[in-house]
């Protein structure tokens, strides 16, 4: 049984992590995210008709959830999977679903159906299928949108522009933005409000008391282009895509400055793999670890297990810490599989762990 930290410091830990961890959301370069088209057309329409025979009696055949199974669209699914990597959804589908029978559905169609749920949830597709490969999967990061990925259309903006101009936000906002009775809109003001925040916020506070004493005076649609335009003044670029009034939508797109860190922040709880070491004075360390990948639980699941194996080793160090409960001696030299929260300096790197699990006897890729 994996040692637990003591309840309040784990707390204040966690509390921190997730203070910080909106800055920490993008993949680690190279890696890929489900925005980058990772699945056809094709593959989401062939996965339609299994996911319809024999998961929609659970999970609604809109995808809505029911008393039987949870939504597997919108907030319900950004809350449970947002940070995760494609490999934990499809492990969790290919060996728990369906619930009376997961071997009744092959792997390949299991990847149809994952291929189909992203296209519900608004994922683009591309040019190549979804394979059933746990360590490509593992390559590819569920991660909400930035303002940077291109999420209004120039011609939605010049819109929301006029929209600006000849409504009432320019008496309070001014009309290049720089703000008067009511703040700037553009600029590291606008920033130091809105920025780790969502764009559906932003639009929410526009279209619920935006003007004010007469917000209902302006159509949604109308405040979608503003925002559009807003998003224009402050640097980010413009897509294929326009930006719709709808909160599922727009709740998947961070606003955030540029060049903001991809690292993950200290206090965070995360996985890695590597190879158990031993120093000296009976210090561990893990050895050649993958690149830490933030998540929830302190302890992995049998699934997580398997989808731990498949990671590849990498060139990172962490020293370890509060591992003596977890026998160590008994692992020298093997792949393991270790949670905890993460602290980095320019001179150290640390883990204080919560789980630490063999994935194989010897410590290799294989």
């Amino acid at each position: 049984m994996p040692k637990r930290f003591p309840a309040v410091s784990l707390a204040i830990a966690m509390s921190l992590a997730m203070v910080a961890a909106a800055s920490a959301q993008d993949p680690a370069p190279g890696a890929k995210k489900i925005w980058d088209g990772v699945y056809t057309s094709g593959q989401a329409a062939r996965g339609k008709a299994p996911f319809e025979r024999a998961c929609a009696r659970c999970h609604n055949v809109e995808l809505a959830g029911s008393q039987r199974g949870p939504a597997l669209k919108g907030s319900a699914f950004w809350s449970k999977y947002d940070n995760e990597n494609l490999s934990s959804l499809f492990m969790f589908i290919r060996d728990t679903m369906p619930q009376d029978g997961p071997s009744l559905l092959s792997d390949e169609i299991k990847a149809d159906v994952l291929a189909y749920i992203m296209s519900v949830n608004g994922m683009p597709a591309g040019s190549a299928e979804l394979k059933a490969d746990l360590r490509a999967l593992d390559e590819i990061k569920i991660a909400k949108k930035t303002a940077f990925d291109g999420v209004f259309t120039a011609a939605q903006a010049d819109r929301g522009k006029q929209n600006f101009l000849t409504g009432r936000c320019g008496g309070c906002h001014k009309l290049d933005l720089t703000g008067d009775r009511g703040p700037a809109l553009k600029g590291d003001d606008f920033l130091a409000h809105w920025d780790n925040g969502s764009v559906v916020t932003l639009f929410d506070k526009i279209r619920e008391t935006m003007p004010p004493n007469a917000p209902n005076e302006t159509t949604d649609d109308a405040k979608i282009d503003i925002v559009a335009y807003l998003l224009q003044q402050n640097g980010y670029p413009a897509g294929k895509t326009e930006l719709r009034a709808e909160a599922d939508s727009l709740g998947i797109i961070d606003i955030v400055r540029k060049g903001r860190t991809t690292t993950i922040p200290n206090f965070s709880l995360v996985q890695v793999v590597g190879c158990l070491t031993q120093g000296p004075n009976n210090a561990w360390s893990l050895t050649n670890t993958s690149e830490p990948v933030l998540t929830r639980d302190e302890e992995a699941t049998a699934a997580a297990l398997k989808a731990a194996g498949g990671k590849s080793l990498g060139a990172q160090t962490f020293h370890l810490v509060s591992v003596v409960p977890f026998t160590p001696e008994a692992h020298k030299g093997q792949k393991m599989e270790a949670r905890g929260l993460l602290y980095r300096d320019d001179t150290d790197a640390r883990l204080n762990l919560t789980s630490l699990q063999t994935l194989g006897a010897s410590c290799s890729n294989q």
